[in-house]
C-alpha cells in the first residue's frame, strides 16, 4: 500500500513538472517605446525681440507608474528626460522618450515634459511673430500594450492647439484661428503680435501615456490531451490501489 501511495505521488509530481514546462502559467511579453520630438522656429521677428526656450521634467505629482501587485516589468523615461534644460534654443530639436516592458500582471504609466518660450518686445513698435513647432511622434508597441503621445501648445491657460498621436494615427487640433497647421500635419504656426514693451509666454506639454497587461499563453492542444490522459492514469492507479486494499 505504502508502495503504489509513493508511485502515485511520483506521477502527480511529474504532472505538475509537465503543466509548467509547458506554460501553465505563462504570459507572453508586451512592450511599448514612444517618443516625440520637437523644435521651434521663428519665421519672422524683428531683431528687438528677444526669445528664451527651455525644458524640465514635469513635477512628480504629474508623472506617474501604477503597476498591480505581483507585475514583473519595468517603465523607464529616457535619462536624458530627467535632465531641465534652462537655454534651449530655438531650431534645436529635442526628444522626450519613454520605454516599457512587462511579462506579467499590468502597468499604466504617465510621463510629461514641460517646454516653454518666453518673447518680449523691446522695440518701440508692435512686432509680427510667427512661431512655428516642428514635431514627430511614434509608439511601438508589441503585445497587449498601448500607448498614446499628446502634445498642448498653449498660452498660459488657453490651449491654442493639440496633436494625438496613437496606432500609428496622428490627429491635430486648432483652437485659435491664428494656428496654422502644416499640410502634413508635422507641425503648427502660430502668427500674432508683440505689442512694444510686451513680454508673453507659451508652454508646450509632451505626454506619454501607456499600459501593458501580458495576455495568458494558451495551453497547446496536444499538452492538454496529455494532461487529461496522464490524470486518466492517476485516476485507473488509484482504483486499483483502493481494490487491491478491498481484497
Amino acid at each position: 500500500m505504502k508502495k503504489n501511495s509513493n508511485n502515485h505521488a511520483r506521477l502527480i509530481g511529474l504532472a505538475a513538472l509537465i503543466w509548467l514546462a509547458v506554460g501553465g502559467h505563462a504570459q507572453a511579453s508586451s512592450s511599448f517605446n514612444s517618443q516625440a520630438t520637437i523644435s521651434f522656429s521663428l519665421g519672422s521677428a524683428a531683431n528687438a525681440v528677444t526669445v528664451a526656450s527651455a525644458y524640465a521634467p514635469a513635477d512628480p505629482g504629474y508623472s506617474y507608474i501604477f503597476q498591480a501587485p505581483g507585475s514583473i516589468g519595468e517603465i523607464l523615461p529616457a535619462p536624458d528626460n530627467a535632465i531641465a534644460i534652462p537655454a534651449l534654443g530655438l531650431d534645436a530639436a529635442h526628444t522626450f522618450a519613454v520605454s516599457g516592458y512587462a511579462t506579467a500582471g499590468s502597468f499604466s504609466s504617465q510621463h510629461i515634459g514641460w517646454y516653454q518660450l518666453d518673447f518680449l518686445n523691446q522695440s518701440s513698435q508692435d512686432q509680427q511673430v510667427a512661431l512655428t513647432l516642428s514635431y514627430t511622434m511614434q509608439t511601438l508597441i508589441q503585445g497587449e500594450a498601448d500607448s498614446d503621445v499628446v502634445i498642448d501648445f498653449s498660452d498660459g491657460d488657453t490651449l491654442l492647439a493639440n496633436a494625438f498621436f496613437n496606432n500609428s494615427l496622428l490627429n491635430v487640433e486648432a483652437y485659435d484661428p491664428a494656428i496654422a497647421i502644416a499640410s502634413d500635419k508635422s507641425a503648427i504656426t502660430y502668427n500674432f503680435v508683440l505689442a512694444q514693451g510686451e513680454a508673453r509666454t507659451f508652454y508646450t506639454d509632451v505626454t506619454i501615456n501607456a499600459a501593458l497587461q501580458p495576455a495568458p499563453v494558451p495551453l497547446p492542444a496536444a499538452a492538454w490531451s496529455f494532461l487529461i490522459g496522464l490524470m486518466g492514469l492517476l485516476g485507473v492507479k488509484k482504483r486499483k490501489s483502493a481494490n487491491s486494499a478491498l481484497a
